[in-house]
Order: structure tokens, then sequence, then C-alpha cells
């Protein structure tokens, strides 16, 4: 057996960075926490806190468990509690799960908000909308009210607050997008209303490349919504989820244990004075999480970004020095062509025609990207393993390969090349074989050398400015689209 070697190729003389490094590693939990209404900052980063403290969980099998809060603006202003966008979201967001498809809804929450249940367009709404009324019925009535009253009354005007949906909506779905490119497994908590966000990050994270319901599990503490994923636990004198319930519709769950009373939460619903510290809650909380951890799976990616091999015969290995491998060219993905002409111009000046030795002339990239150089007989594979430490922005990289001849100059048949390029997520990219003896149609003026030019694309052009600058201030990762395309071969003529 061949004895295997690895050369790790540092492309880069600006920055050291450790080619042993892999930050494309598959492993490590991570478990999301998604609060409720009227809510500010601190306190969610208190519900978090609490949630850890609760669980426990560091690691989990040798794996490391990090905490990340999803947060719900809940419109807190100095001197009061504005929940009117809270308000507005619930009711938004439950038409949508209980299929309400109307246009004019929103006049019939404003309607609901002043008192008008009889309006002509509620009426006009519920001739169309099977169950409709119910819901109105519900926001409307007096256990509803009175859980709501002292809200609204805290507010100087009903003007001026307008929900945030879209807004909430963008950052869930960045940090989603950001976790599922590390290939989390991931565990999300929600409490309230925030179990209405997590069904939307649940359905995003299921339509990302790698992930199914292996790879992320939902538990529901006192879930203000008729659709759940997952465990939940609801307490029998939470008056303000039993409050919901919907007349022969059941758009919230049944609950499923009662929790001692407490004067310090006297509706019953409050995450850490309630569910966080009835003993029959904390149990089935942390039942419900060993089982879910129990049942994670990894998601179905690789620990690289790119894997790049090449197989080459037993003639082309006789007959050819040890191949070179650099990054040659790199220029941003929007502009990456691959015609014909552009081959030409890059094998013009991308390969030092000085004779008798050819080489290929890197040209480092803003930052360091590291591959791997690893050969087993006949096989070099090329890997990636960093999938954070590089550019922002999106590139595509121009990777030559190329081999001197070695001995005479005659024409050698049936050397070939196979090329083969894998993204982390097992899709085959390029898969060439290209036969260098038939180069040169003629087999007249052999090949002094030869080589091929590949393309590693990583473009994150799908975000939008707006998107990006949330990235960026939310100090995520966000995901890359990964493609690879061989462009063309190359015989460097005597």
């Amino acid at each position: 057996m061949n004895k295997q070697v690895i050369i790790p190729l540092i492309i880069s003389a600006l920055l050291s960075v450790n080619a042993n490094a892999n930050s494309c590693k598959i492993e490590g939990y991570t478990i999301g926490f998604f609060n409720g209404v009227a809510t500010t900052p601190e306190q969610a980063e208190e519900g978090t806190w609490k949630l850890e403290s609760t669980l426990g969980l560091s690691q989990y099998h040798g794996e490391g468990v990090e905490y990340q809060l999803f947060y719900n603006d809940s419109y807190i202003g100095e001197g009061m509690v504005n929940v009117l966008g809270d308000f507005a979201e619930t009711f938004d967001q439950r038409t949508q799960e209980l299929d309400q498809q109307v246009n004019n809804k929103w006049e019939a929450f404003w309607d609901i908000v002043n008192g008008r249940q009889h309006s002509t367009i509620i009426q006009t709404i519920a001739s169309a909308s099977t169950g409709f009324l119910d819901l109105v019925n519900d926001l409307s009535s007096n256990s509803f009210n009175r859980i709501i009253k002292t809200f609204l009354e805290s507010l100087a005007s009903l003007s001026g607050s307008t929900p945030n949906t879209e807004e909430v909506s963008r950052k869930h779905r960045l940090i989603n997008d950001s976790l599922t490119w590390e290939g989390k497994k991931l565990l999300y908590i929600a409490h309230s209303q925030g179990n209405l966000w997590v069904n939307q990050s649940y359905n995003h994270v299921l339509s990302q490349q790698g992930y199914d319901d292996s790879n992320i599990k939902i538990i529901h503490i006192a879930p203000a919504s008729p659709t759940v994923n997952g465990e939940y636990i609801l307490s029998g004198n939470d008056l303000v989820i039993n409050g919901l319930q919907l007349t022969g519709i059941g758009s919230v769950q049944p609950y499923n244990f009662t929790a001692r009373y407490t004067e310090e939460d006297k509706s019953g619903h409050g995450l850490i004075e309630v569910y966080l510290s009835d003993k029959k809650a904390k149990a089935m909380l942390l039942n419900a999480v060993n089982q879910a951890f129990s049942d994670l799976k990894k998601p179905d990616m690789e620990d690289y970004l790119f894997q790049t091999t090449f197989n080459y015969s037993s003639t082309f290995i006789n007959r050819h020095e040890f191949p070179q491998f650099a990054i040659v060219d790199y220029v941003p993905a929007s502009q990456a062509k691959a015609h014909e002409n552009e081959i030409q111009y890059k094998r013009k000046h991308l390969i030092n025609l000085q004779w008798p030795k050819k080489q290929l002339i890197p040209v480092p990239p803003k930052k360091a990207l590291v591959f791997q150089q690893s050969r087993q007989g006949h096989r070099i594979q090329l890997t990636i393993n960093e999938c954070m430490d590089f550019p922002e922005e999106s590139y595509a990289y121009l990777l030559g390969e190329f081999s001197n001849l070695k001995g005479d100059l005659s024409v050698a048949l049936d050397a070939t090349t196979t090329i083969k390029v894998r993204d982390r997520y097992g899709e085959t990219k390029v898969e060439e074989k290209i036969d260098v003896s038939s180069m040169n149609p003629e087999l007249v003026i052999p090949c002094a050398g030869s080589g091929n030019f590949l393309e590693w694309k990583l473009s994150k052009e799908f975000y939008t400015p707006d998107e990006k600058a949330v990235l960026k201030t939310m100090n995520l990762k966000g995901k890359r689209l990964l493609d690879s395309q061989y462009l063309s071969g190359v015989c460097v003529p005597h």
C-alpha cells in the first residue's frame, strides 16, 4: 500500500493560518430560544440565561452546546409597555396558520381593536373564510380582552405602533442561515408568541440543503399557535393561552398539566415565574430536551467546503513530473466566466514559459484560502477545510493544475486525468476525463507540459444589501451558494 502524504498548501503571503484547523467540521448543538410577547431585550436575555441554567447543558456526547436568542421585538417604549404590534403579529400569524387567505384582514383587525366585531368587512370575510368568525369572537372575547386591556390602556394613543413582522422574520432567517451553514444540530424552544416564530424558523431550516426533521427538534412552551412541530408544555391555569381557544377548531393545544398557583404571576403564563419554576413543568421540559438530543442527527453535510480529486493514469504518472497546484486568479463571483477566449488569455499569463520548466504563477487572494493536498497512489486530493475564514464578498477562485513532461518529448498514449469536484453537501459539481495524448489532434508537436483549470465559486449574491447589512451588524456569516466548473485543459508545446 502506498503511504499517504499530506502536504498543506497555504495560498496566501498575507496571513498566517493554521492549515490543520477545520472550520467546516460538522459538529455541535445549538439551543435556540424564542421569547414571547411584551419582552424587553433584557428580559429575553434573562429568559435565555434561565433556560440555560435550568437545562445545565454545555456539551452532549463530547460536542459543544451553544445558546442562541431569537429575539421577537415587543415594542418596549420608555415608561410603558406597547404590545399593539405584538397583538397585530399574533392576529396576522394565526390567520395564516388557520388558512385565512383574505386581502382585507387588516381592516378586520382594526375593527376588532375598536370593538366593531359586526362590521361589514368582518362579515364579508367570514362568508368566504370558514372559521374567521370564531377567530374574531376569540380575539374580542372577555377573557382575551382582560388579558390585553392592561397593555392597551398604557398606550398614549393607537397611532405609531405598527408590526415589524418582516424585520423580525429577516433576522431570524439570517440566524437560521448561519446555523445551518455551520451544520449545527438544532433544538429550538419557544414560549408564548415565540411559538408562532419558531414554526416559521422550523420550516425555513427544513428548506435548507442537508437538513430534514432529524436535524432540528422543537419544544413548545405555552404555545400560542394552532400548529406544533414537537413536544409541548401547557398549564391548565395559563389564562393567556387557554383564553385563545376557538370553538370547534382548537386553535391551541389542550393543556397537559396544571402548574401550581403563584402570586408572582397570577396569569399562570410567565416563562420564568411558572414554566421554569414549577416542578412538574421543569421535569416535562428536561424529559423533552433529553429525548430531543437523543433523536437529533448530524445534517447530511461533509467536513469540507470543496474536495477535488485528480486521478491519473499510470502512463500519465510515468511520463510527467509531480503535478503543481495553485490558485492562479480570483474574481468577483458575478464576473466569473468560462469563455474560451478568457481561458486562452489565462494560458498566456498564468504559466511561466521559461524553458525547460513551466511553473504556475499563484496570485494571492485578499485573505488566506487554505487547501490540503493528499496523495495515495495515482490519486491526489485537494480539500478546502475553511468555511468561515474567507472574504465576506462573493468570489470565484481559479485553480491551476500543471505537470511538466519528463524524459523524451515523444507523445504518450493513454495519458489521462479524471477530475471530480464535490461540495460540502456531497453534490458532484464536476466530473471530467481528459485525454492528454489527444490534446494535439495531429500528434506532431508533443505537449512539453499539460494541465487544467477549475473554478471554485462561493456566492453570497442572493442576499440583498439590507440583508448583508443585518448579517454584518449581527456578526453572522450567513450561507454561501457553492458551485464549481471545469474550464479548460492546457497543452504547453515545446
